[in-house]
């Protein structure tokens, strides 16, 4: 559902006019309580619900990663983590290495050296202000050669927003507006009205945090565990 579906079916569900209940008042309401749900992800997913990943392209004898030139522009997307980061140095490798995560005051020499000299099997990576750092730096033109995954902040929502923007899981978008429905209820005085709405969300919510946790108790293709470092 997008934010007008979710506002529209808040005000059917209520029998209640654009007026009464406007699309100013539905842009506030609908952010808080959509944030409220995404937080509730959180606690259940450690964050893992919420991740994207990006593939480049090598340049050659390059170490250093912009974020913005790898689509991870810090203003578009709200990063928590970079979590994992595979690298493969040649196009006839089949499978990607894993980088290993290091902290730039470990290292005994200075990074050019590792540009050259560290092992193309135990590569490593630090990150510094909006960069990415990985050694050793690729010697030939390889396609698709990093592959980052990153965990982010779903950013907020507003009368613009499509359905994918709105990023909890698609069957659960309906609890955005059974909450606005409780807002609209007690707005008009309607206590009984607002109750029963709050015991229809509570019900729903149990079943989203049941099949949330079964989805993320279960062994995944892509499974976020002991991240690595925090990307700011």
């Amino acid at each position: 559902m997008n934010w007008i579906q979710i506002y529209k079916r808040a005000l059917k569900q209520t029998h209640t006019n654009e007026n009464d209940y406007t699309s100013d008042d539905a842009d506030l309401d609908m952010d808080i309580r959509y944030q409220e749900l995404v937080d509730e992800i959180v606690s259940i997913s450690k964050w893992d619900y919420f991740w994207d990943e990006w593939i480049t392209d090598t340049a050659v004898w390059q170490s250093e990663y912009i974020a913005e030139k790898l689509g991870l522009a810090p203003d578009d997307l709200d990063i928590k983590k970079i979590d994992k980061v595979f690298v493969k140095y040649s196009d006839s490798e089949e499978f990607y290495t894993p980088v290993r995560y290091v902290t730039p005051v470990s290292l005994t020499k200075h990074p050019d050296y590792y540009k050259e000299n560290q092992s193309k099997s135990d590569p490593f990576f630090y990150i510094q202000d909006n960069s990415i750092f990985i050694y050793p730096a690729p010697t030939d033109i390889v396609a698709d050669w990093l592959q980052l995954f990153v965990i982010h902040k779903p950013a907020e929502i507003d009368t613009t927003s499509s359905a994918d923007d709105i990023e909890i899981p698609y069957q659960f978008h309906k609890l955005i507006s059974d909450w606005l429905r409780i807002d609209i209820y007690l707005s008009k005085g309607l206590e009984n009205e607002a109750q029963a709405a709050q015991n229809k969300y509570d019900t729903w919510i149990r079943k989203m945090v049941a099949i949330m946790k079964e989805r993320y108790w279960k062994a995944i293709q892509r499974n976020f565990k002991n991240n690595l470092n925090s990307y700011r």
